[in-house]
């Protein structure tokens, strides 16, 4: 699979070092130089992540980019590299989620090492949420409850089904997730990787 970086930066030269840090190390990348670009950029190059600056000069910055795009593109994971460290601009970029933040002057080791950590979480991601799409509706709804620690007999009463189906449910889920045939691995699976 193609990975795919947008790098949102108004400084050309920085820009640049971005992206030839991050072809250099096997990645595809667009870059845009405002908000206005990388929102045009998410839907023609479709990148699973995006390297963004925080003041993008005048208008939008890079933190409108990344509430606006998590809108169109909720998967896509953020990266802020900025030389912003005011707390109040720090607390309102953590407010949109995002998987990284560093402060420049950033070094090429530290870029291809958070750019690395992310896309093994978005790949680990991509496999649950395709394990994931082959559940039924029912076994979707037990494994949120699973995740939420509810013991099959207290499923059975939420769903108004007998605790043997929820037995025989939970067996079918271990069966298309993969996982070992007992009690703890689904509950361990749940809790680490369900996000409903």
């Amino acid at each position: 699979m193609e990975k795919r970086i947008l790098i949102l930066e108004d400084e050309i030269i920085v820009a640049i070092d971005l992206q030839e840090v991050l072809e250099g190390v096997g990645y595809s990348t667009y870059v845009a130089h405002t908000y206005k670009d990388a929102m045009t950029a998410v839907a023609s190059f479709k990148p699973q992540l995006a390297i963004c600056d925080i003041n993008l000069g005048i208008g939008e910055n890079g933190i409108d980019f990344a509430k606006d795009v998590n809108k169109l593109s909720p998967q896509m994971e953020i990266i802020y590299v900025t030389a912003f460290s005011d707390s109040k601009m720090v607390t309102e970029a953590i407010e949109t989620e995002p998987f990284n933040y560093l402060v420049k002057p950033w070094n090429e080791q530290q870029i291809a090492v958070t750019v690395n950590m992310a896309f093994t979480y978005i790949m680990e991601r991509m496999k649950n949420d395709s394990l994931v799409k082959n559940l039924s509706l029912s076994e979707y709804k037990i494994l949120d409850l699973i995740a939420k620690q509810k013991k099959s007999k207290e499923i059975a009463e939420i769903l108004f089904i007998a605790e043997k189906t929820v037995r025989n449910h939970r067996y079918n889920i271990i069966k298309k997730l993969d996982l070992p045939n007992d009690n703890n691995s689904l509950l361990k699976w749940a809790i680490t990787h369900f996000n409903k």
